[in-house]
């Protein structure tokens, strides 16, 4: 168990390397891409004053700078590690499979986490205060991100078998960005908008926030853990047995 625990930690130092390391490497289109978030933020922050559903908006972008870095990671990772040559060297590794999603996973959490406080403080300056939405606002974020990493899990599930799923990825981030309550008011959204939404975990989580029941939240992120847990165990073994796991 300890060595286990050894093993993972040291894994997750490597992801966190490399991902310092790639922010530090390409800075310019990281920065670049960084203050399109700003703007998108910025419009968030002063399109809702007067509202009394601001800190949700507020806190429902934070989140949502989360998924679309975690989103585009899982969905990339396989390309990625073949691309660099390092694919079949980690597949190797004495880390099983799941050890590597949840290390990868953890990792690109942490190293987005500095730009999201920074946000935070951008928002406090703004007179915007996270703090009273209190403890059920962070867990609802919570149970809203387990859902974001179920439906990453089905994306890196799809990347096994159609390989670049880059371009769907980046797309379903700006879907999620704007028509998840926080972007456009939830009230103004279409009604077939609003159905969609049934499975989206960031708009249940605004909805959760606004004063509705947890139910829908709760429902959408079982269903993308379920969802996406199934996918990528039933992908593994397809790629193995059909011997595409590595062929990028």
């Amino acid at each position: 168990m300890a060595l286990g625990g050894v093993r993972v930690s040291r894994l997750l130092l490597a992801f966190l390397a490399r991902g310092y390391a790639v922010q530090k490497r390409y800075f310019a289109d990281y920065a670049l891409g960084l203050l399109v978030k700003v703007f998108f933020f910025t419009a968030i922050l002063y399109g809702s004053q007067g509202s009394t559903m601001r800190s949700t908006y507020v806190a429902g972008f934070l989140l949502w700078y989360f998924a679309a870095h975690l989103l585009a990671r899982m969905a990339n990772f396989f390309l990625e590690e073949a691309y660099l040559g390092t694919l079949a060297r980690l597949l190797a590794s004495p880390h099983p499979p799941v050890a590597i999603v949840a290390a990868l996973s953890l990792a690109e959490l942490i190293v987005a986490l500095p730009w999201v406080a920074a946000l935070g403080v951008y928002a406090w300056w703004s007179g915007v205060s996270l703090s009273g939405l209190g403890l059920g606002a962070l867990g609802a974020a919570l149970l809203a991100l387990l859902g974001v990493w179920g439906l990453g899990l089905a994306l890196l599930a799809a990347s096994l078998r159609y390989k670049q799923v880059g371009s769907f990825t980046e797309m379903l981030t700006f879907y999620l960005l704007l028509f998840s309550g926080f972007f456009v008011s939830w009230e103004k959204l279409p009604l077939m908008v609003r159905a969609i939404n049934a499975l989206n975990p960031l708009y249940q989580m605004v909805m959760a926030l606004s004063g509705r029941e947890y139910l829908g939240l709760l429902a959408s992120a079982a269903f993308w853990l379920l969802t996406g847990g199934l996918a990528l165990a039933y992908s593994y073994r397809w790629a193995l047995r059909a011997g595409r796991l590595l062929d990028y």
